[in-house]
């Protein structure tokens, strides 16, 4: 899977140009008394995969400070981040303190051509290593800035497709670190969407305690994307079989009043719980929630419901198939769990002996969804159907000449 952020990337690229133009176009009186931007490195393919953190711990990086009331603009190198405050150096060589919770200044950074020209190059040719050399010495260098949205600091969008460049070169333990060092509890909703897609990347890999690490440090709110991005990210944790991880996420956003997907929740968790073992229980829950026919959750709950019966100690493959069916009638293509619904569904046909039926699932598992698991699975259970062979003329003779004797 790649992860392409151009529009953001190449709009950031703009604003950094537009930047970079007026610094050129400044008296030259400014120009001496602003701080010389530092020679960027020179992009040498992106290194090895690790944390680069250490590396870039001193690297400061040169902004425009922009007052929102006056428009005016200043351009400033930062000096050090405290708890509360930034502390940067005006032109004139004066401090100037900027609270981290402000409402009247926004910040834009300062990209040197040199830079813009090589990503930009790098990007084009999906030389994600080489993007990533490009922006690195910024983008580690902004990381104390992504507390502000993307409103306030348009740097956000840099930060949003080094992540993305990260990933396409397959570079997982660099972005871990560096997403470990975002403040994903105060961050954009942009920024914590990238954050997650690191975190399904590490899933995919098989690297599940770093991908709930990055998870337990979002801070859930109601926003709808987040959410939906989340329960992305459990989907991929629950189908890698660690269903204890994810009946505490889930048990969480379907006790959250504002989320959109509470229903889903509620659901997933119960269908954790039996994959647990825990069918008493899963049992309980499933009797005390209320979701109507028609809901997008419905034929999840359906499919809950059509496991409880084939699953039981003397299974019920036809009430389960019944359920089943309902589930794929009001489903959607688009249901993250409708491959698992047209599995079951097939595998229900099977143990009845309907062999035409589940074979028919099974061919539309692989035409509508070729990469999933749940089709992979269900190619193995295709039953050959043997046709019988017509009788011969010789045969039919020889059945009248029975007939004749008798």
């Amino acid at each position: 899977m790649k992860y392409f952020k151009y529009s953001l990337f190449l709009a950031s690229l703009v604003l950094a140009s537009v930047s970079f133009a007026q610094q050129e176009a400044a008296p030259a009186e400014a120009q001496e008394k602003t701080p010389a931007p530092a020679t960027p490195e020179k992009p040498k393919g992106a290194g090895e995969d690790r944390s680069y953190l250490a590396d870039y711990v001193n690297e400061k990086p040169n902004m425009v400070l922009i007052d929102k009331v006056s428009k005016k603009e200043s351009a400033v190198s930062l000096k050090s981040v405290g708890d509360k405050e930034f502390i940067f150096i005006d032109s004139s060589g004066g401090e100037v303190s900027v609270k981290k919770d402000t409402k009247a200044f926004a910040f834009r950074v300062k990209l040197d051509s040199s830079v813009m020209s090589s990503a930009k190059k790098a990007s084009a040719a999906s030389d994600w290593d080489g993007v990533v050399a490009a922006l690195r010495p910024t983008a580690y260098a902004i990381l104390p800035f992504t507390v502000f949205d993307d409103e306030a600091f348009t740097g956000n969008q840099i930060v949003e497709f080094y992540i993305s460049s990260l990933l396409n070169a397959d570079r997982l333990k660099e972005a871990f670190a560096y997403v470990s060092a975002l403040s994903l509890d105060s961050a954009s909703s942009n920024i914590v969407a990238s954050a997650l897609d690191v975190a399904k990347a590490l899933v995919n890999a098989g690297k599940l305690d770093e991908a709930m690490k990055i998870l337990d440090r979002i801070g859930v709110s109601s926003d709808a994307e987040t959410i939906s991005a989340i329960m992305d990210v459990l989907g991929a944790v629950r189908d890698s079989g660690n269903y204890k991880a994810c009946v505490v996420w889930y048990t969480k956003l379907s006790n959250m009043k504002d989320n959109p997907l509470k229903g889903e929740a509620a659901l997933w968790m119960i269908f954790c719980d039996m994959a647990m073992g825990n069918k008493m229980s899963a049992e309980v829950y499933l009797s005390n929630i209320d979701i109507k026919r028609g809901t997008p959750e419905f034929s999840l709950l359906q499919m809950i419901k059509g496991m409880l019966k084939d699953s039981a100690k003397t299974p019920d493959y036809r009430a389960a198939l019944d359920f089943y069916s309902e589930g794929v009638v009001f489903g959607k293509l688009t249901d993250p769990w409708m491959p698992q619904l047209l599995f079951k569904t097939g595998m229900a046909y099977k143990n009845i002996k309907n062999f035409v039926a589940s074979n028919e699932i099974f061919a539309q598992l692989l035409a509508l969804y070729p990469e999933n698991a749940y089709t992979k699975l269900g190619q193995k259970e295709i039953v050959e159907i043997k046709k019988e062979e017509p009788k011969s003329k010789d045969d039919s003779d020889d059945d009248d000449d029975d007939e004749d004797e008798e």
